[in-house]
């Protein structure tokens, strides 16, 4: 049995049917969602985080008193909206002359049947490996079919029983016996093509994203020209708030969100919706993590513990060599650059600079109030 030749034929693939597919929304293209959706999702995540801030809601889980905020920040709240404002319109540029609306599909039905073909040869390559001198796997064996061709078991019956249902998409073999792929394949296949396949992809695009941040937003810190004259511009905010998560400088904003971040997505084989559906995700963690506040069921999470004090920890004087990376912690962890925001090293240092916020904030009141009005611009008192 084993050193039979054996003829397989497959159930032949219907038409692709290949062309572009209709956008979401009839008032634009789908090659502009990936840079207009997480423009969006910033703009309005940040206003409802603005609105808890300046109505002093859930204050119990803000991670600065108010005389930190006075005291450290070097950027004023319209300067950090207007710089946002200008980053955001250079990346709306780049994403407008990058956009591909060119992309091909085909249809469902053919991709779910290539799924099926694929699924069909990794039976037969298996089959074939596990069909060794010895074995006696009676599920495994080859039934004679039609004109003398051999057919696998498995595909027909197999260990699968129930499931296999042979008038499923009943094609033609080349010898004129009809087979179809059986009803298990077919369900593989569409779980393959709508959730485990895209699920790989976005895994893939947020290990080469955060792969590509963490050496990029480190060398942005090791290198000395590259901080002091780029990167020193987004730590001029020490206590993070939610609109401050794009105060960046324009060159640092263009070749990595503006090119290298397409370019991981685009690796990592997503398409203008599916990059579109990442870069609201992305968005949504790095305005939550410059928020400022640390609430109980923070979705981030997830993907990185501890998320919002994790970044909160990198944007403190004492803690910028440390914490680089973006969305989970592996590299931080990997390089050495991780340290946790629940060290008892960490939280003395928070505490030494809340005390001595408060004494530099009590300090400037006690000035203010004996040499009367200011007359200009006092709104905030470094440390």
């Amino acid at each position: 049995m084993f050193n039979e030749t054996v003829r397989l034929s497959f159930p032949p693939l219907p038409p692709p049917e290949t062309g572009p597919r209709p956008s979401m929304l009839p008032f634009l293209g789908d090659h502009h969602l990936p840079y207009i959706v997480p423009a969006v999702f910033y703009w309005v995540i940040s206003l409802v985080f603005h609105f808890i801030d300046t109505r002093g809601l859930l204050s119990a889980y803000k991670l600065h008193t108010p005389a930190e905020h006075l005291t450290k920040n070097r950027a004023s709240r319209r300067d950090v909206i207007k710089f946002a404002l200008i980053q955001q319109a250079a990346q709306c540029l780049l994403g407008y002359l990058m956009a591909d609306d060119t992309e091909q599909f085909v249809s469902p039905r053919y991709a779910v049947a290539l799924w099926a073909q694929r699924l069909r040869y990794a039976e037969v390559f298996f089959l074939q490996w596990i069909r060794l001198p010895g074995s006696n796997l009676p599920w495994a064996t080859y039934e004679p079919k039609g004109s003398g061709s051999m057919t696998p078991k498995l595909f027909l019956q197999g260990p699968f029983g129930g499931l296999v249902n042979n008038s499923t998409q009943n094609l033609l073999q080349s010898d004129g016996d009809a087979i179809a792929f059986a009803a298990w394949e077919l369900v593989f296949a569409k779980a393959l093509y709508w959730v485990l396949f895209p699920a790989f992809q976005y895994i893939s695009a947020m290990v080469l994203a955060d792969t590509f941040q963490y050496f990029t937003h480190r060398a942005f810190h090791v290198n000395k020209w590259l901080y002091k004259h780029i990167h020193s511009m987004h730590h001029d905010i020490y206590v993070p708030f939610a609109y401050g998560a794009f105060y960046n400088h324009p060159l640092e904003t263009i070749p990595i969100d503006g090119i290298g971040f397409p370019i991981c997505l685009s690796l990592a084989g997503l398409d203008n919706r599916q990059a579109a559906f990442f870069g609201a995700i992305w968005t949504f963690k790095t305005v939550v993590d410059h928020c400022g506040y640390d609430f109980p069921c923070n979705p981030c999470n997830i993907v990185c513990p501890n998320s919002v004090l994790f970044h909160d920890l990198h944007h403190q004087t004492w803690g910028m060599k440390y914490n680089f990376s973006v969305y989970g912690s592996f590299w931080d962890w990997l390089m050495g650059t991780r340290w946790s925001p629940h060290d008892s090293k960490a939280q003395a240092k928070y505490q030494k600079a809340k005390a001595m916020a408060e004494a530099l904030a009590a300090k400037a009141t006690s000035q203010a109030q004996s040499s009367g009005p200011a007359t200009g611009d006092s709104s905030a008192v470094h440390i």
